[in-house]
């Protein structure tokens, strides 16, 4: 697929003898080939590629110090690129010749297995309602810029606009962001997300917590997450104490409220049964939402098992 162009075609006369000029200057190229001076009468089009296994032979300095590989085979690799290399070497190479970060994805050829084990299912039990909360907001961020980007590439468009009145209101409620995302991974256009569409977000590598994300989205617990669910999940509020605690740690950073109650949270970011002032001198108890029960108060820790409003 590499092509010679001939320097004298170009040039009629004597010009064409001129050894000062560059064959190249006049020769354009396709995106992915670079253009090689054969002397200074030809010029060639080849492929990066190619140009790369050719410049090879010289050596690792031609690669800018990439270290060179054996021959044999070894064990190969699945590369965060979805590419299969012969060993880990390979990879670790290709990363160094593209000047780019590569990854083992699994061991073994391309595509990887997904699992589906109660291991893997292990890992939602750490993912606390604070890690939930967070999760969300920076899968908006990021929902945002894939926005933005898709905008300024001229590929931003959604699909039809919304035909029926829920899906109208789905459209009016859901953030710009939040909406747009939902509509790009609906390629199905039912209106809902089945597991095998949020697998298009590959973030499990980079966020534990995504799959327990997208179960909690499911609140109608039938396998997918419907528009009203997906939104929700980006609008909902975080648990209460957790958000009473974001809340005075703005206020201590700009000294408006000093010696100010810190609650204690439990680990889904709800008030705990027993409260306390520093030093344990007043206790009391509270429902999950951080409303003191009546007759409570007193000195020592309470004991709120039973004091359940």
């Amino acid at each position: 697929d590499d092509y010679i162009k001939s320097w004298e075609d170009n040039q009629p006369g004597d010009e064409a003898l001129d050894t000062t000029k560059d064959p190249c200057q006049k020769v354009k190229c396709s995106r992915h080939k670079v253009c090689v001076a054969q002397g200074y009468q030809r010029a060639m089009c080849i492929s990066r590629r190619k140009l790369e296994h050719r410049i090879k032979p010289l050596g690792p300095k031609a690669h800018g110090g990439c270290k060179p590989c054996h021959a044999a085979p070894v064990a190969a690799v699945c590369g965060s690129d979805g590419h299969t290399y012969s060993s880990l070497c390979k990879l670790e190479q290709q990363a160094c010749l593209a000047s780019k970060q590569l990854t083992v994805r699994c061991e073994g050829q391309c595509p990887c297995p997904t699992p589906h084990s109660p291991a893997g299912d292990g890992k939602q039990d750490l993912c606390t309602g604070q890690d939930l909360a967070d999760l969300g907001d920076r899968l908006r961020d990021w929902f945002q810029l894939l926005r933005e980007n898709a905008k300024q590439n001229g590929s931003g468009g959604l699909p039809a606009s919304p035909a029926t009145a829920l899906e109208r209101s789905v459209a009016a409620t859901c953030k710009e962001a939040v909406g747009w995302m939902f509509a790009r991974l609906d390629t199905s256009g039912d209106m809902f997300l089945e597991a095998a569409e949020l697998g298009a977000i590959n973030l499990d590598k980079y966020e534990v917590c995504i799959r327990a994300f997208f179960n909690s989205c499911d609140t109608s617990r039938d396998g997918r997450v419907s528009a009203p669910e997906w939104c929700f999940c980006f609008w909902r509020e975080k648990p209460p104490c957790l958000r009473e605690l974001e809340k005075i740690q703005i206020q201590e950073a700009t000294k408006k409220r000093p010696g100010t109650f810190i609650p204690s949270c439990d680990e889904d970011g709800y008030y705990r049964r027993a409260q306390c002032e520093p030093g344990g001198a007043e206790c009391w108890c509270v429902d999950q939402h951080g409303a003191e029960l009546t007759g409570t108060r007193g000195h020592g820790s309470p004991d709120c098992g039973e004091s359940r409003g």
